[in-house]
């Protein structure tokens, strides 16, 4: 394969091919073609390097950094759930791999291909996932505060109590249908699915157009 980036010397432009060349070959389908998931790979490649010439992973450090500068997804609750959902990877068996210290490429793959994706039903599985702190599959009133906590400051402590539960009675009054004090998935996707402005209903998740628009530029995702 012709090599991708100039800035890198033969070697390392060999390196690359051999063993990112393989690993996209072995890649399950994607919304990307093959020469986009190199091209990622090599965005991915260059934060590897930066961790010396031995490290096999991008840090979760490095990407909640990419998540924040790229995507502007700054809330440190939601970047970090991002950053853990993301890097969970089970499909990794290496040793030396560990989910709470690094991101597979597959995962960073996976994590743009979701992003660039127009699939309602993939996105709302995400976020709520993002959401779901717990794993549980559903969202009690205090897992639903914690975000709410967020969305209004100040130092009237009383006014800003008021408003925090104000909000959380508005929202379970919207989600939970069958009025059990908890929002499943279920009930988060039907309401969804009719006001799909309410996918983001707890702290932003998903990357504006534009800074959609920038990382397609820079990882040249031309189809998307």
């Amino acid at each position: 394969m012709k090599d991708l980036d100039l800035t890198l010397d033969y070697m390392e432009n060999a390196r690359f091919n051999y063993v990112y060349g393989t690993a996209v070959a072995r890649m399950e389908a994607s919304i990307f073609s093959t020469l986009e998931k190199l091209c990622i790979s090599m965005i991915y490649h260059k934060f590897v390097l930066r961790e010396g010439p031995r490290t096999r992973y991008m840090t979760v450090q490095q990407l909640s950094g990419f998540i924040r500068m790229m995507f502007k997804i700054t809330d440190p609750r939601i970047n970090h759930r991002i950053v853990k959902t993301i890097s969970d990877d089970p499909n990794c068996v290496d040793p030396k791999f560990h989910p709470d210290r690094h991101c597979t490429l597959n995962s960073f793959i996976k994590m743009l291909a979701i992003y660039f994706s127009n699939d309602l039903d993939r996105r709302m599985r995400f976020a709520f996932s993002v959401y779901d702190e717990d794993g549980y599959g559903f969202m009690n009133r205090e897992s639903v505060m914690r975000y709410i906590d967020a969305f209004f400051t100040g130092d009237d402590e009383d006014e800003i109590f008021e408003m925090r539960a104000d909000m959380l009675e508005l929202l379970f009054q919207k989600f939970d249908k069958d009025k059990d004090l908890l929002i499943s998935f279920e009930e988060y996707c039907d309401t969804v699915r009719k006001q799909p402005e309410l996918l983001e209903f707890l702290g932003t998740v998903f990357p504006s157009k534009n800074d959609l628009d920038v990382v397609g530029l820079c990882c040249n995702l031309h189809t998307h």
